[in-house]
C-alpha cells in the first residue's frame, strides 16, 4: 500500500508543480505616459518600480523612474508672455505701469486679487497699447496678486504686487 501511495505521489508531483503560482510584472497605476525622443521611447506609470536595467550612459538597476532619465525635453512651451510683460514700480504707491513691449495691440485680461483670494479689480484690455496704467490709490496697504491673461494664446503671467 505504501509503495502504491508513493508511486501516485511521484506521478502527481510534475502535474502539481505545473499549476504553481507564477509571478509576473503587473502594475496598477492611476496615471502614466509614454515619452518619445529622437532615438528612445520610455513608457511609465507614476511610481512604477523598474525591473532590470535602463542604460544610456548612466545605468539604473532597481528603483523608481523618477529622476532616472535626465535631459529630456518634455515640451517646448512658448514663454513670450513671461518675458515681454513687466509691471513697475513694485512696491507701488499710486499707479502701477504695465508694459507689454512687442505684445502691444493684443487683447489681455488683467485681474487683481487680495491676499484672501478675493478679486478686487478686473479689466479687459482690447487692442492694448505698449503701456497701461492701473490706479492703486484706493487700495489698502498690503500684498496683491496681479494676473495678466493673453486672450489669443490663453497664457498668463502672475505677479506679486506690494502696495505701500
Amino acid at each position: 500500500m505504501k509503495k502504491t501511495m508513493y508511486a501516485i505521489l511521484i506521478a502527481l508531483l510534475p502535474i502539481t508543480t505545473s499549476y504553481a503560482q507564477s509571478l509576473s510584472q503587473v502594475v496598477v497605476a492611476s496615471s502614466g505616459a509614454t515619452i518619445s525622443g529622437a532615438s528612445n521611447t520610455l513608457s511609465f506609470t507614476a511610481g512604477e518600480a523598474t525591473v532590470g536595467t535602463i542604460s544610456s550612459g548612466d545605468s539604473l538597476a532597481q528603483g523608481f523612474w523618477l529622476g532616472a532619465i535626465v535631459e529630456i525635453t518634455l515640451s517646448n512651451e512658448d514663454f513670450t508672455l513671461e518675458v515681454q510683460t513687466t509691471a513697475y514700480p513694485n512696491p507701488v504707491t499710486d499707479y502701477l505701469n504695465l508694459n507689454f513691449n512687442e505684445l502691444a495691440g493684443q487683447d489681455f485680461e488683467v485681474t487683481l486679487y487680495n491676499t484672501n483670494g478675493k478679486q478686487v479689480f478686473r479689466k479687459e484690455l482690447k487692442n492694448s497699447s505698449t503701456n497701461e496704467t492701473l490706479d492703486f490709490q484706493s487700495y489698502s496697504t498690503g500684498m496683491y496678486v496681479l494676473n495678466i491673461l493673453q486672450r489669443v494664446t490663453n497664457k498668463s503671467k502672475t505677479i506679486k504686487i506690494i502696495k505701500q
